[in-house]
């Protein structure tokens, strides 16, 4: 009954959306003023609309992001809200047909909505009425592209919630400052354009490609640059798990665990990259300890459980090297820190650990504790985790305990 409930609150909402970009499309179809003067200026706008969308860049997760934004929103400053809205209609549905014609609409429709709701306030601000060198033509901009945002960001985020069961409220705070800054890092072309525009008219269309292209490329050399960054470390854990065959995939298991608890507590894009960069190298320090040890068939004696621990603070020196990781040595050394202060190698207690750290500790023991080892067998889900709750239950955070309670009973130990 709560499946059917959320099928159709969904499903209304889709056709509300959709209802509403039809008759902001064809409304704007019979606004905009036809001529064999300015036909090649709005195809030209229509066909840059298609082409960035048509070369999205892809990103982790499944999710993507396209540059067509500037030249919607410079096409509200050159032309008019209803042309803004007809080309951005048409150019993202035609773009993303390839994800099926239902997603394809319904981003039509609400990027066609956004769009004529911003071009609006720019109109009802006296936007068209202004000269770019006043401060008043910016104030009319800036607060524009705010609804633009606003729009956007409100539905697809309420798509989101509605098939995924996430309050809106919760998914705004967790994706509301990456968004934003996407729109106003892309601003500038916005303007660039218009100036090209203004100074040259129609041939300006054609060369402002070029740097469209140029920041479709640094998004696409950043997004690969993680990439590589995030294979160079998987390269490196493969090292350690050659050194220690009884934790072979541990790492990988750890990230893939600590991500899904920081996916159920709502952290950040950036957060959760600094997740995974501290996953994948927190064991980075056992490169520094005697093979003899790591591979020892048995319980270590108290010498060798000394030597062990020293494993997160090399891990920590080695990782604080590397510029774009040094908050992630942070995390390593305190990957083995606990709740109540009986951690190491610093012996701090919840407050002075940071949250990220404390994920990793909870992924890293669970790991540990449904993991084969010489001298034990594998724990089971629900055992590792009355082990955790009960006999260690002062040495975790409750949060990011809960959190892992809803991952296993979802299933997302699955693929881990």
């Amino acid at each position: 009954m709560q499946i059917e409930k959320k099928n159709l609150r969904l499903n209304l909402f889709l056709i509300a959306v959709d209802t509403g970009g039809l008759i902001v499309f064809f409304y704007s179809l019979f606004s905009i003023e036809f001529n064999i003067h300015i036909l090649p200026e709005y195809i030209t706008f229509f066909l840059l609309t298609l082409g960035a969308e048509l070369l999205p860049v892809y990103l982790p997760h499944d999710t993507s992001i396209s540059v067509s934004f500037p030249i919607v929103y410079s096409a509200i400053l050159l032309v008019s809200p209803v042309f803004a809205a007809f080309i951005s209609f048409l150019g993202d549905i035609l773009g993303t047909l390839n994800s099926g014609w239902r997603k394809a609409f319904f981003n039509g429709s609400q990027f066609a909505i956004s769009a004529y709701c911003s071009g609006l306030v720019f109109r009802f601000l006296g936007g068209y009425s202004f000269v770019w060198s006043s401060i008043t033509f910016y104030l009319a901009v800036v607060s524009s592209i705010i609804v633009f945002f606003l729009c956007n960001s409100f539905l697809v985020v309420a798509v989101v919630s509605l098939s995924s069961g996430i309050p809106v409220r919760t998914l705004w705070k967790k994706d509301i400052n990456g968004v934003l800054l996407q729109y106003f890092a892309l601003f500038p072309f916005s303007v660039l354009l218009y100036f090209i525009y203004s100074g040259i008219g129609f041939w300006g269309l054609i060369l402002f490609f070029f740097p469209l292209m140029v920041a479709r490329y640094s998004f696409k050399m950043y997004v690969e640059t993680k990439k590589v960054h995030l294979d160079l470390l998987r390269a490196l854990t493969a090292a350690i798990d050659a050194k220690d065959p009884y934790t072979r995939g541990h790492s990988a298991r750890v990230s893939y665990l600590s991500l899904a608890i920081a996916e159920k507590m709502m952290l950040n894009e950036k957060r959760k990259e600094m997740i995974e960069y501290a996953a994948i190298l927190h064991d980075v320090g056992k490169i520094g300890i005697e093979d003899a040890i790591l591979k020892k068939p048995g319980p270590l004696d108290a010498r060798e459980f000394h030597i062990v621990k020293e494993h997160s603070v090399i891990g920590y020196e080695i990782v604080y090297k590397v510029e774009f990781l040094k908050e992630v040595a942070g995390f390593i050394r305190s990957h083995h820190e606990r709740c109540n202060g009986t951690g190491y190698p610093d012996g701090k207690k919840e407050p002075e650990i940071p949250l990220e750290a404390r994920i990793l500790t909870v992924a890293d023991v669970f790991d540990a504790l449904t993991s084969d080892r010489p001298y034990r067998k594998a724990y089971s889900l629900e055992e590792a985790l009355s082990i955790m709750e009960e006999k260690e239950k002062d040495s975790f955070d409750p949060r990011i305990i809960q959190a892992l309670q809803a991952v296993i009973k979802e299933g997302g130990m699955d693929a881990g």
